[in-house]
Protein backbone atom coordinates (compact mmCIF):
# COMPACT_ATOMS: atom_id res chain seq x y z
CA UNK A 1 0.00 0.00 0.00
CA UNK A 2 1.37 3.37 -1.04
CA UNK A 3 0.91 6.55 0.95
CA UNK A 4 0.73 9.72 -1.10
CA UNK A 5 1.54 13.02 0.45
CA UNK A 6 -0.21 15.92 -1.27
CA UNK A 7 1.13 19.40 -0.89
CA UNK A 8 -1.18 22.39 -1.27
CA UNK A 9 -1.01 23.77 -4.78
CA UNK A 10 -0.07 27.42 -5.09
CA UNK A 11 -0.13 29.20 -8.40
CA UNK A 12 3.13 30.82 -9.57
CA UNK A 13 1.68 34.31 -9.00
CA UNK A 14 1.42 33.62 -5.27
CA UNK A 15 5.14 32.80 -5.10
CA UNK A 16 6.00 36.00 -6.96
CA UNK A 17 3.79 38.09 -4.67
CA UNK A 18 5.41 36.47 -1.63
CA UNK A 19 8.92 37.15 -2.93
CA UNK A 20 8.10 40.78 -3.73
CA UNK A 21 6.49 41.27 -0.33
CA UNK A 22 9.47 39.74 1.46
CA UNK A 23 11.84 41.94 -0.54
CA UNK A 24 9.89 45.10 0.26
CA UNK A 25 9.75 44.16 3.94
CA UNK A 26 13.52 43.65 3.96
CA UNK A 27 14.08 47.04 2.33
CA UNK A 28 11.73 48.78 4.74
CA UNK A 29 13.34 47.07 7.71
CA UNK A 30 16.81 48.12 6.67
CA UNK A 31 15.75 51.75 6.10
CA UNK A 32 13.92 52.24 9.40
CA UNK A 33 16.93 52.25 11.75
CA UNK A 34 18.68 54.85 9.59
CA UNK A 35 15.64 57.13 9.66
CA UNK A 36 15.01 56.86 13.39
CA UNK A 37 18.68 57.40 14.20
CA UNK A 38 18.75 60.76 12.44
CA UNK A 39 17.64 63.66 14.68
CA UNK A 40 17.02 65.81 11.60
CA UNK A 41 14.35 63.46 10.33
CA UNK A 42 12.73 62.76 13.70
CA UNK A 43 10.12 65.52 13.28
CA UNK A 44 9.62 65.00 9.56
CA UNK A 45 6.09 64.16 8.48
CA UNK A 46 4.82 63.62 4.98
CA UNK A 47 1.28 64.53 3.98
CA UNK A 48 0.14 62.70 0.89
CA UNK A 49 -3.10 64.09 -0.46
CA UNK A 50 -4.63 66.71 -2.64
CA UNK A 51 -5.07 69.98 -0.84
CA UNK A 52 -4.56 72.51 -3.56
CA UNK A 53 -6.02 76.01 -3.64
CA UNK A 54 -8.95 76.66 -5.97
CA UNK A 55 -8.24 77.96 -9.46
CA UNK A 56 -8.58 81.70 -10.08
CA UNK A 57 -12.19 82.91 -10.40
CA UNK A 58 -13.71 82.67 -13.85
CA UNK A 59 -14.56 85.85 -15.69
CA UNK A 60 -18.30 86.36 -15.90
CA UNK A 61 -20.20 88.64 -18.22
CA UNK A 62 -22.89 90.54 -16.34
CA UNK A 63 -25.71 91.61 -18.61
CA UNK A 64 -27.57 94.50 -17.02
CA UNK A 65 -30.68 94.03 -19.17
CA UNK A 66 -31.10 90.53 -17.65
CA UNK A 67 -31.58 92.03 -14.19
CA UNK A 68 -35.04 90.91 -12.98
CA UNK A 69 -35.72 94.21 -11.21
CA UNK A 70 -34.10 97.38 -9.85
CA UNK A 71 -33.67 95.90 -6.37
CA UNK A 72 -31.62 92.90 -7.57
CA UNK A 73 -27.83 92.73 -7.25
CA UNK A 74 -25.30 90.53 -8.98
CA UNK A 75 -23.93 87.71 -6.81
CA UNK A 76 -20.69 86.56 -8.46
CA UNK A 77 -19.72 82.98 -9.11
CA UNK A 78 -17.32 81.03 -6.91
CA UNK A 79 -15.49 77.73 -6.60
CA UNK A 80 -17.41 75.28 -4.43
CA UNK A 81 -16.61 71.71 -3.40
CA UNK A 82 -13.57 70.47 -1.54
CA UNK A 83 -9.83 70.80 -2.08
CA UNK A 84 -8.87 68.98 -5.24
CA UNK A 85 -12.52 68.62 -6.28
CA UNK A 86 -13.63 72.16 -7.05
CA UNK A 87 -16.82 72.91 -8.96
CA UNK A 88 -17.62 76.32 -10.44
CA UNK A 89 -20.96 77.81 -9.35
CA UNK A 90 -21.95 80.56 -11.79
CA UNK A 91 -23.09 83.97 -10.64
CA UNK A 92 -26.74 85.05 -10.61
CA UNK A 93 -29.04 87.95 -9.87
CA UNK A 94 -30.39 87.91 -6.33
CA UNK A 95 -32.47 90.17 -4.13
CA UNK A 96 -31.05 91.09 -0.71
CA UNK A 97 -33.20 89.79 2.17
CA UNK A 98 -33.55 93.42 3.29
CA UNK A 99 -32.95 96.66 1.44
CA UNK A 100 -29.63 97.50 3.07
CA UNK A 101 -27.96 94.09 2.69
CA UNK A 102 -24.50 93.67 1.14
CA UNK A 103 -23.30 90.36 -0.29
CA UNK A 104 -20.09 89.03 1.29
CA UNK A 105 -18.81 86.53 -1.30
CA UNK A 106 -17.59 83.06 -0.38
CA UNK A 107 -13.85 82.55 -0.34
CA UNK A 108 -11.22 79.97 0.54
CA UNK A 109 -8.82 80.35 3.45
CA UNK A 110 -5.74 78.34 4.30
CA UNK A 111 -5.39 77.31 7.96
CA UNK A 112 -2.17 76.99 9.98
CA UNK A 113 -1.73 73.35 8.82
CA UNK A 114 -1.89 74.37 5.16
CA UNK A 115 -5.37 72.93 4.55
CA UNK A 116 -7.97 74.93 2.65
CA UNK A 117 -11.50 75.46 3.89
CA UNK A 118 -14.35 77.46 2.46
CA UNK A 119 -15.97 80.43 4.14
CA UNK A 120 -19.54 80.55 2.82
CA UNK A 121 -21.01 83.71 1.35
CA UNK A 122 -23.69 85.59 3.23
CA UNK A 123 -25.81 88.72 3.26
CA UNK A 124 -24.59 91.27 5.80
CA UNK A 125 -25.90 94.61 7.02
CA UNK A 126 -24.08 97.65 5.67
Amino acid sequence: MKNYCSLPHRPPAAAIRFALGAGLAALAGSALPALSASPLLADLSVHIGIDAPPPPPRREVIVERDRPGPDYVWVGGYWDGSPGHYVWRGGHWDRPPHGHGVWAPPHWERDHDGHYHQVRGEWRDR
